[in-house]
Parts: structure tokens; sequence; C-alpha cells
């Protein structure tokens, strides 16, 4: 696991960066807020499930979610409108209406094939890092003839943070992906070091990076990171959950023996595929007040390693849940990539509001 498509280099940024390309700074807090609005994109638009490109329609009103991409591109335009008419209940614990709660059957099944586009950025939006990171390549691969290569520069942070966004939003997501780290991946120089891996799921606004505080109504996020926690510069290396959530930004949750949350202690090992699998459920509202019952669970190749079910995202079911998720590259916060590091994903899939497996209704 060598091939390696590109070596360019990328600018260095400091700490957690937000999504729309700034850092953790104070100073830079209110240019995020307005800049929001204004914050340009890569151009291209990534397809519809049904492998269609379609163009963002604009509207004369605009939600908060809406406006925080409306220069951007919306990785699921064409679903028959996400949310497919779905009421979250202030008594359900999960995000389901009553007569498919039971069930989990998803809104649609969402499986992107790298081998049917011509480029990276025909599948996700690149909000953050280096374009020149990302490529698809023919080696190595989980499955078929192309994966997607994300490269951490040495000296740097990025990567690049990618989007498949949810044109409406969602009250859940399932999430799967295969990944590998290169077989040259080491973390050196800095004990403990960690290297985001994934965005899980994001309500997309200043309360999701950067630093930011959710408050209920300005974003979150739970993102998976790679550690060297009690593992050896050359691995194999442990999981990392980081979220955003009410009760606390920048919340660290070791997937490791004896840590809270975690229900074994997988290893990844560097030159072997992983299969991912998340899941990401939004906590109900009861009279405008965030209940502490939204979920985000774990498994690596089958096993449930992590499962959290007390976090408050949001107290704002039509503007603050789920918008995006996708492949993601961050070393560091104040210290960076030792060497030129390299990840590999391929075979990601989705269920919109709801589980691969489900039951009947």
């Amino acid at each position: 696991m060598t091939s390696h498509a590109t070596d360019d280099a990328v600018d260095d940024t400091i700490g957690d960066a937000t999504e729309d390309g700034t850092t953790d700074g104070d100073d830079d807090r209110d240019r995020r807020a307005s800049s929001r609005t204004t914050a340009t994109t890569d151009s291209s638009t990534p397809p519809t499930a049904g492998n269609l490109k379609q163009k963002q329609n604009s509207s004369p009103s605009l939600s908060r979610r809406q406006t925080i991409r409306a220069s951007g591109v919306l990785g699921a335009l064409g679903l028959g409108g996400v949310m497919g008419g779905l009421e979250y209940g202030t008594e359900l614990g999960a995000a389901q209406t009553r007569n498919t709660t039971q069930c989990g059957r998803p809104d649609d099944v969402v499986q992107l094939d790298y081998d049917d586009y011509d480029g990276w950025d025909d599948v996700y939006r690149l909000s953050n890092g280096d374009p020149a990171a990302l490529d698809l390549v023919a080696d190595p691969t989980a499955s078929g003839n192309r994966a997607l290569q994300m490269r951490m520069q040495e000296g740097a942070h990025w990567g690049a943070s990618t989007h498949y966004d949810f044109a409406d939003g969602l009250f859940e997501l399932t999430g799967r992906v295969r990944f590998a780290l290169d077989t040259g991946w080491e973390m050196t120089g800095r004990y403990p070091a960690n290297c985001r891996l994934w965005n899980c799921a994001m309500a997309l606004g200043e309360g999701s990076a950067g630093g930011g505080m959710p408050d209920g109504t300005n974003g979150w996020s739970n993102r998976l990171y790679i550690t060297n926690q009690d593992s050896d510069p050359d691995g194999p290396f442990s999981l990392l959950s980081h979220t955003y959530h009410m009760d606390q930004n920048q919340d660290h949750d070791f997937v490791m023996e004896g840590e809270q949350y975690a229900l074994g202690q997988p290893e990844i090992i560097p030159g072997n595929w992983h299969e991912f699998e998340y899941y990401v459920c939004v906590n109900t509202v009861t009279d405008g007040a965030a209940n502490p019952d939204g979920i985000v669970r774990y498994w690596l190749d089958d096993d449930l390693v992590y499962e959290r079910e007390d976090l408050r995202f949001t107290t704002d079911h039509a503007d603050n849940i789920i918008d995006s998720n996708g492949p993601a590259g961050h070393y560091g916060g104040q210290y960076t990539a030792p060497k030129n590091l390299y990840a590999y994903y391929d075979d990601h899939s989705m269920a919109l509001n709801g589980r691969f497996e489900f039951g009947s209704c």
C-alpha cells in the first residue's frame, strides 16, 4: 500500500480549523459568523442518489442551512426531499415517525462507487484544506478499480475536509466506509497525537468546529480520529470520537478499554483495510429545551466499539440537524504531520433517516 498520487504543498493552518477555512483564533469568530453566507466553495456539483448532476435552485427566502451553502453544492438533491415529511416527535427516542420507529427503515440509501466518477469533486464538496491533497487512485483499493486518497502534508495540518451534503438535513444517519492507513503511516514527535479521518455528522455553523461552542442553533459535529494514545509510533493505533455538543466543545472520547463509552479497543493497523460504520441521531426537544438523548455509535469490522446516548446537539429541528458527512484529514492542532501521511477510502454508503438493516413496519 504505497501508491501516492500527489506530493504538492498544502497551506499550514493551526488549531481545529473551522469548516469555512478559518482557524480557531478568537479574532476570527466575528468574521466566521459573517462569512458563512458568502464563502465560496468548489464549483463542481456532486451527484444525486441517481448519479444525476443538478444545480441548487435559489430561493427568495433561505433558511440558515440554505444560507450556509447558498454558494455551495448539495449532494442529496433529487432525493424527493430527504426529510420526506418526517416530524421528529418530542416523545420519540429516535429520529423517526412513530410508524417507522421500530423498524429503522431509511428514506433512501446512497451508495457511492468511486469508479463511476471522473474526480473526487464529482462526489464531495471541499470546505477546507487543499484540493491537491485528494485524488482517485487505482491502487490500493478495497473493491472495484478506484479508491479515494487523502494526503496530510509533512510539516502541516491539512489534508482536506469534504462533505456529502443533505439538502433538507437529516434527523439520523447511518454511514459505512472502508478505510486504510498507508503502510508507512507514523505518528512520531508528539504524544499523544491525533489525526481526523472522517466527518461522521455535521450541522454546519460556528459551533461545529474551530473551538466554537454549540448553543443548540449554531451547528455541532461528530468526527472520527486516529490517535497514538497508548500506541507505538508506527501502530497499531486507536480510535477517538471527537464531538462538539451543547455541554462541551471538543469533547474527546478515546475508544479504548476503561473509557466510559468504549465497548472495546479496536486496533487500526497500517496497510489493512477496515470497515467503519457510524450511526448518529439528533436529540429530542421538549418545550424548546434539548433532551440528553442524542446518539453516536461506532462499529469497526462489524463489532460495536463505541456507544454514547446522552448528547445534546440541538434545540432546532428545523435548521440545526445533520447537514453532511464525508472524508476528512487534519493532523494535530499545535503540532503538524511528521511526514507525508496517506489515508484511503472506498465503498462509502449512507442510510438516510434510518439504518441499513431494518425490520418490518
